[in-house]
């Protein structure tokens, strides 16, 4: 499973984000991280993202530490986060092969974020 951590925030708020990024736990060793990469925009602030790997029968406890990690920079006055699941296209055409239906396929797909 792939879960896409984005954080916004702006210039004034950059010190607490890295004191942040600093003084978070961990990822735990069944997750791999890639990034975070950063992005600045004059008109739209910085944005980090993060791109998180697990295996599916770990999702529910990947969700929970993903859940804690990006309170930890939502308390900050001036970000705002949001994490995104995404399935990969494999699972996608397998439920797609198994359904015949987008309709189906999209019933099926439960999002918790």
């Amino acid at each position: 499973m792939i879960i896409f951590g984005h954080i916004q925030f702006t210039p004034a708020c950059g010190m607490s984000v890295a004191d942040t990024y600093g003084s978070a736990p961990a990822v735990p060793a069944y997750m791999k991280l890639t990034g975070p990469f950063i992005r600045s925009n004059i008109e739209q602030g910085i944005h980090t993202i993060s791109i998180y790997e697990f295996d599916d029968d770990r999702a529910d406890e990947a969700m929970a530490y993903l859940q804690a990690r990006y309170e930890r920079f939502n308390a900050i006055e001036g970000v705002t986060t949001s994490v995104e699941e995404w399935l990969g296209v494999g699972v996608a055409l397998k439920l797609l092969d198994e359904t015949q239906s987008v309709t189906d396929v999209l019933d099926l797909v439960n999002f918790r974020f």
